[in-house]
């Protein structure tokens, strides 16, 4: 009995996948400015090696960018019918962004090596629901 609902919970999770990347892929995103992303997502690897480093400036500047783009984001998103879940998303990665700047202020890197974590799961959260298969 338990390896046929391992296998039904196996198949079902299979089957979200499957709709979520279908969803993703039938998405257009044309419009949309891929330079915020790919520079997002490079401020976000440099500042977690800032945070480990605690290099406060540097995490800062860093974070500017990521709160601009997430503002970006969210806009862009607001815009649109087809991705309901998208600007709660960038509004969480903001809130998330929020608590990571204030642990730099703070000097607390410890604090802000576990906000970095949880923005990055913010982000992906996201992109697991609408980034478009590469």
């Amino acid at each position: 009995m338990r390896k046929t609902t391992w296998k039904t919970g196996a198949v079902a999770l299979v089957a979200i996948a499957a709709a979520f990347s279908a969803v993703a892929a039938d998405l257009d995103f044309s419009d949309f400015d891929d330079s915020l992303m790919r520079g997002m997502d490079d401020a976000i690897k440099e500042l977690d090696s800032n945070v480990g480093g605690q290099e406060k400036q540097a995490a800062l500047e860093n974070a500017a960018v990521l709160r601009d783009g997430l503002a970006q984001a969210e806009k862009y998103f607001s815009t649109r019918t087809d991705t309901p879940r998208a600007p709660g998303l960038a509004r969480d990665g903001q809130q998330q962004l929020t608590l990571l700047v204030q642990s730099i202020e703070a000097n607390d890197f410890d604090s802000a090596s576990g906000n970095v974590r949880a923005l990055a799961r913010s982000c992906k959260a996201c992109h697991q629901a609408y980034k478009p298969p590469e």
